[in-house]
């Protein structure tokens, strides 16, 4: 890091401004688009996906008589912007429930007609994630936004913040037009890092949330869409050494060791009273992230409990949810989530 500081400091214009970081900086990008598997112009290196939607609702062409639609899955960064720019442009923003009680029986062809069923004429932008943070449903990327466009919805949206990472993701030939992820999570690069993809044929249809000196040269790429004023630039180059460590694993390995933890996860639940399986039924519909209700305590206070026992996961207490949502890596371990689950049937009720 001192080494880092010196050299930057002894010549700041090159080592932050400078051409010293481009050829490093592309071939970041390079990777990441191997990593979605899409054209490196069609990706812009962002801060995180909430930057990702922020771009989305201040630079589409929406306005009074449109609509953006997306379910009560939506992520609330991948929901907010859209609320927010609605006050300015006049556009509508209408949110539809989804069954969480039906969600261990959901089918991809009742998901997807979920989603049909609520679109109308006026609806331009459909959202939704890839897998959603809360019970970690899988949606089916390529029938949704099939099924949107055929409609006449013009933009489909993605928040792929809990796949990239964790399963293959192919957008090209997807009918996505934008996907917005969030590295630091299950590629495990360093926090502050992002992922934008914006097709190459909807790039001019986007008006980009901030401009600086490169607008002109970066024309016809999604780069338009980043701020490259000041940024951590070794960290830039930090998330192609993560793809680095995620391709080593290997993609096919990476999937077979998430859903063996998967069926695990599931199998240890249905095997526990007083423990219920919240999340889809079917690993193709899933995720290494899984929402478990336990009876007789409060989510929350199931949190602080087994917080003191070293346990760190998401709580979800609403009209809808009283679960634990649990999101395992490749590195945890069969014991750990067998102790997981004693803990949390010994504080069962108590």
């Amino acid at each position: 890091h001192t080494g880092y500081l010196e050299t930057c400091e002894s010549n700041p214009w090159l080592y932050m401004w400078g051409g010293a970081w481009e050829e490093p900086r592309e071939i970041v990008r390079a990777k990441a688009a191997r990593l979605l598997r899409c054209d490196p112009s069609e990706v812009a290196l962002t801060h995180n996906t909430t930057e990702g939607f922020n771009t989305l609702a201040r630079g589409l062409p929406l306005g009074p008589g449109d609509e953006v639609l997306f379910s009560s899955l939506n992520h609330p960064g991948a929901s907010l912007p859209w609320h927010h720019e609605a006050q300015r442009a006049g556009f509508r923003v209408r949110q539809f429930g989804v069954p969480f009680e039906r969600i261990p029986d959901l089918t991809a062809d009742e998901l997807v007609d979920l989603h049909d069923r609520q679109i109308r004429p006026a609806t331009r932008v459909l959202v939704f994630p890839h897998i959603d943070n809360m019970v970690g449903v899988r949606h089916p990327l390529r029938a949704l936004a099939a099924m949107a466009h055929s409609r006449g919805v013009e933009f489909v949206a993605v928040d792929g913040a809990q796949s990239v990472g964790m399963i293959p993701v192919e957008i090209a030939g997807s009918d996505v037009d934008f996907y917005a992820a969030s590295p630091h999570k299950w590629l495990q690069a360093p926090k502050g890092l992002g992922l934008l993809y914006v097709r190459s044929d909807v790039q001019t249809s986007v008006r980009p949330l901030w401009v600086t000196w490169g607008q002109q040269r970066w024309a016809r790429s999604a780069r338009v869409f980043e701020d490259y004023g000041t940024r951590n630039l070794p960290a830039v180059l930090a998330l192609g050494d993560a793809i680095d460590v995620q391709n080593a694993l290997g993609e096919k390995e990476k999937l077979r060791g998430y859903a063996r933890l998967w069926h695990f996860l599931r199998a240890t639940a249905e095997s526990m009273p007083g423990i219920e399986w919240r999340s889809p039924g079917r690993w193709e519909l899933g995720g290494s992230l899984c929402a478990l209700e336990v009876s007789g305590i409060e989510s929350t206070a199931l949190f602080e409990r087994m917080n003191a026992e070293g346990f760190v996961f998401r709580p979800f207490r609403t009209e809808t949810l009283n679960t634990a949502r649990i999101s395992p890596n490749l590195a945890t371990s069969d014991e750990e989530i067998a102790r997981f689950f004693d803990v949390a049937a010994g504080l069962r009720g108590g």
